[in-house]
């Protein structure tokens, strides 16, 4: 009898060993796939970050545009080449919040890569938008302003530093 209990215990334990290992086995399968499904979503992405056009909105916004234009009539009501600017690269940011708010992008990828640059243009757009929503009745960059309060709360150094990122400062 005691044999008996002792091998249905071992059974127990043999089928509790599998079946965790064929749950974390799953959960792994699921990562990868998960990965691999969100990898060109992500290299898009940055590979519109590199063109010269996206560099120059990012100059303009950041060194010209302030101060410009009064934020009272939003953004939509701007002229041609600043409102260019601001779409390329709001709307880009924006696009980005709406993969981290929905969990297909891990926030760390886009906050340890564009944080500064996501503050900055929240803190430029801003007035603007405010006052856009309220001629439209919308919410309009909602994922631009949750992904500005997100790298306000998370800068990109931290990112850098839970990732273990590493320096070599010069000599």
């Amino acid at each position: 009898m005691e044999s008996s209990l002792a091998l249905n215990v071992l059974v127990l334990v043999v089928s509790i060993t599998a079946l965790i290992t064929s749950i974390l086995v799953a959960r792994r399968q699921l990562r990868l796939a998960h990965n691999s499904n969100v990898l060109p979503i992500i290299v898009e992405m940055f590979k519109d970050t590199r063109t010269p056009e996206f560099s120059h909105s990012i100059e303009y916004l950041l060194s010209e545009f302030e101060g410009q234009y009064p934020p009272s009539d939003g953004y939509l009501s701007l002229p041609a080449e600043p409102k260019a600017h601001i779409r390329r690269v709001a709307l880009f940011l924006d696009d980005a919040g709406k993969l981290v708010a929905h969990g297909v992008v891990d926030e760390r990828i886009i906050l340890g890569s564009y944080a500064v640059l996501i503050t900055r243009t929240w803190e430029i757009l801003a007035p603007y938008v405010y006052s856009e929503r309220a001629r439209q009745g919308n919410h309009t960059m909602i994922h631009l302003e949750d992904l500005a309060a997100r790298a306000q709360n998370t800068p990109a150094s931290s990112v850098h530093t839970k990732m273990g990122l590493r320096r070599l400062p010069p000599a």
